[in-house]
């Protein structure tokens, strides 16, 4: 089993916000900033989750 390592970073210090979530652009919403794909799924989390939980959702 290859194992890859896809983030170790933490944000503590995240501010709130009014303003709606925007998915698939920059956080300028410049143009050029746009994804230029599909996204078919989206979950927001209010955890990390373990590589456990990672590969079950895969799944």
């Amino acid at each position: 089993m290859i194992k890859v390592l896809v983030a170790e970073d933490t944000q503590a210090n995240l501010q709130g916000s009014d303003s709606g979530l925007c998915i698939g652009t920059g956080k300028t919403m410049e143009l050029g900033t746009y994804w230029s794909s599909l996204i078919d799924d989206v979950r927001i989390y209010d955890v990390a989750l373990s590589a456990e939980e990672v590969a079950a959702l895969a799944q």
